[in-house]
């Protein structure tokens, strides 16, 4: 017979409890994966494996369209898993 510790164990394991939420450490640990994109840009929405980015101005905005694979790949190398799928950026008003 199993102890009720090796239950509760199991379930918040199968049911993956026992981690963070993908989107909080994104926004959490967004400086140390952004690099220097964290200056000028704030994640405010994660969602289906989509990942929406405020961009300070139209000149990030594009930067971030230009570079957005290379970003999603740090994301996911920070992860160690495919986390975001797509990024979409928006222009914080």
């Amino acid at each position: 017979m199993e102890s009720i510790k090796d239950l509760l164990e199991k379930f918040i394991s199968k049911n993956k409890l026992d981690r963070a939420d993908d989107g909080d450490v994104i926004r959490e640990k967004w400086e140390e994966i952004a690099g220097e994109f964290s200056r000028t840009t704030k994640p405010f929405k994660y969602a289906g494996k989509k990942l929406f980015i405020y961009a300070e101005n139209s000149v990030i905005m594009s930067e971030i369209i230009y570079k957005k694979r290379e970003l999603k790949d740090k994301i996911n190398a920070f992860f160690g898993r495919e986390t975001v799928r797509e990024i979409i950026a928006r222009m914080r008003q």
